[in-house]
């Protein structure tokens, strides 16, 4: 049983290297190298001594060949094909069928030319050349022994095109040999360095367009780079299936109509897509597609499509989209209208308009978005519901929802429910609640105001800044309050206070009378330890609990201020204060004796005096 089952599983293995042996060596037949030699020979006895020397065996009728022609034919070292077409030429097909060659002649002569590319210095055959028909657009690649086969008409023009080589023009007219070998040499003339292929083949065309392209068009596009290739119509239904055939992507169309998707090098009137459109090239014009339009070059004109619209190069025109327009490197004008977001990688837009976000690299006009806008450079007006971001922005106008965000640029106005932060502001910045600024040069309106270095004023409840600015804490008495305290912030031109003061109870019943109250002011210099301040501040009196009672003091401040060390100075001046009331009594409590009063309407009363102010203040 052993022996039995070893003579089987040999067996099987023999007929299994026989089989495969013979397909290897039968699928080597046309590109096997052999050497031949004829003269005067008959041409039966040289096919089959091409066939002794290929390894192969011939079927076919005899009476297809003329027994009476003579083949005189030497070559070394050249395949199968080679040979067979120069003692054939174009009116016999021959095909493989396992170790045979089936020999046919044609009824009638095909219109084409074939043979081999190789290089004139070397002599090596060239592989993944393109050859294509000026007149047709029919184009073939070169396998990998070099071997080529294209359709010709009576007047074709060949165009030979390998990148790194000089590209070769053949005439071919009714009396020009079927069978071509051409020779190509090298381009000598200095050219600027190459990237890598597949940098190339990223410039073509974006993903989308990758996703469509064939590898026979890749390598079109990268051999065929000095030809201009023009049509004034084309229609394809997909990439390489349509009237320009497998030079699509070589070709710049005036007007063109892809059922499905298009791939060109370029457009320069109308373009029109069922899904998409895709040029490796510019694009002038219109271009409208039902989902994208994928154009890596630049575009003048207009670009719409329902979903996605992708510029590689300027934008001069309007790009409009359902979703998301990209412009990579604009110059000039250029709109982008989106359903969603813009985006300006590298360069300048006049308008961006979205319904979501903005996103642009350098923006010379409008972003306006319903949530967000970003631009690393902006030289004109950002609206959005939400958010503005600009980095190094010199912007006229940031107005937004809540936020405007300007960092290593300069803000002339902005304006924001709620913060603004730039880090050069010349002009205005106004928020509901939060300003910041690096520096400031003009005004900071909002509740709370930051910055590093001020030279204007800021008005807010709270305001800071480091250089330039003025914060004072004050511990003062007047003729009302034993004890007050106040915080000033703010500038030395303007400056806001928020101040508190009690005077003890002298009774049992603990009613103390007590007051808050918020103001602004000014400091004006004289000397080095000499100034002045004037302060307006408005105070709500209460004695003992709060009293929502109409008892409102007003009060003009003015002092000398005299400045005993870096942060330690003295201050003291006459007041001049208004006490309205509509009670009496109260009145009479807090008012010095001997001022007159007056009413206000009907029942508030007015009560002014002269007073004065003592303090000591610690400037931060």
């Amino acid at each position: 049983m052993f022996t039995l089952h070893l003579i089987r599983s040999t067996t099987i293995v023999l007929l299994l290297h026989t089989i495969l042996h013979a397909q290897l060596h039968a699928n080597d037949i046309l590109t096997q190298k052999i050497e031949v030699s004829f003269f005067q020979a008959p041409i039966t006895t040289a096919l089959l001594e091409v066939a002794h020397k290929g390894g192969f065996e011939w079927s076919y009728n005899s009476n297809i060949l003329d027994a009476k022609r003579k083949v005189t034919l030497i070559a070394r070292d050249q395949t199968v094909r080679e040979v067979l077409l120069q003692i054939l030429g174009n009116d016999y097909t021959f095909k493989q069928s396992g170790n045979y060659l089936i020999l046919k002649k044609v009824k009638k002569p095909q219109q084409k030319v074939s043979g081999y590319l190789s290089d004139k210095r070397t002599g090596e055959k060239i592989s993944n050349a393109t050859i294509y028909d000026r007149q047709t657009l029919k184009s073939t690649t070169t396998d990998e022994n070099g071997f080529y086969e294209l359709p010709v008409t009576a007047t074709s023009e060949l165009v030979v095109a390998k990148l790194d080589y000089r590209d070769t023009v053949l005439q071919v007219t009714s009396e020009s040999p079927r069978f071509l070998k051409i020779e190509i040499k090298l381009d000598s003339v200095p050219i600027a360095p190459k990237s890598t292929i597949k940098e190339d083949l990223s410039r073509f065309s974006s993903k989308v367009g990758d996703f469509f392209n064939t590898s026979a068009q890749r390598l079109n596009e990268l051999n065929v780079n000095n030809d201009s290739l023009k049509r004034t119509f084309q229609i394809s239904f997909l990439p390489n299936i349509g009237t320009n055939f497998k030079m699509s992507s070589n070709v710049i169309n005036d007007y063109s109509l892809n059922i499905l998707a298009g791939y060109s090098k370029g457009n320069r009137i109308v373009e029109l897509g069922g899904l998409g459109n895709i040029n490796r090239g510019n694009m002038s014009g219109f271009q409208a597609a039902g989902v994208f339009n994928d154009v890596n070059g630049h575009v003048t004109g207009v670009q719409a499509s329902g979903f996605y619209n992708r510029v590689g190069g300027n934008l001069r025109g309007v790009q409009t989209a359902g979703f998301v327009n990209i412009a990579h490197k604009t110059k000039g004008n250029g709109v982008q209208v989106a359903g969603f977001v813009n985006l300006a990688v590298h360069g300048n837009l006049s308008t961006q308009l979205a319904g979501f976000a903005n996103h642009v690299d350098t923006i010379t006009g409008i972003q306006a978005s319903g949530f967000y806008n970003f631009a690393k450079y902006s030289k004109s007006v950002q609206l959005a519901g939400f958010h503005n971001s600009a980095v190094r922005s010199n912007g006229v106008v940031q107005a937004s929802g809540f936020s405007n965000l300007v960092n290593a640029g300069t803000a002339k106005f902005q304006i924001a429910g709620f913060s603004n932060i730039a880090d050069t502001v010349k002009g205005v910045q106004v928020s509901g609640f939060l300003n910041r600024g690096k520096r400031v040069n003009g005004v900071q309106i909002g509740v709370i105001n930051l910055a590093k270095e001020i030279n204007g004023a800021q008005i807010g409840l709270l305001n800071f800044s480091r250089k330039g600015g003025y914060i004072a804490l004050e511990a003062s008495a007047n003729e009302i309050h034993d004890a007050n305290i106040s915080l000033k912030t703010g500038t030395r031109f303007f400056y806001t206070i928020f101040t508190a003061g009690i005077s003890p109870s002298s009774s049992a019943e603990n009613d103390a009378l007590w007051s808050y109250g918020m103001g602004i002011g000014t400091f004006v210099g004289y000397h080095k330890r000499l100034g002045a301040t004037f302060d307006l501040v408005h105070r709500h009196l209460s004695e003992s609990g709060f009293d929502n009672a109409v008892q409102e003091w007003e009060q003009f401040a003015p002092a000398l201020n005299l400045k005993l060390g870096k942060h330690f100075s003295l201050a003291a001046g006459p007041t001049a204060n208004l006490l309205i009331s509509n009670n009496k009594t109260f009145q009479d409590k807090v008012v010095p004796k001997d001022f007159p009063e007056f009413y206000i309407g009907n029942e508030d009363r007015l009560r002014w005096w002269i007073g004065g102010n003592v303090a000591v203040r610690w400037k931060f």
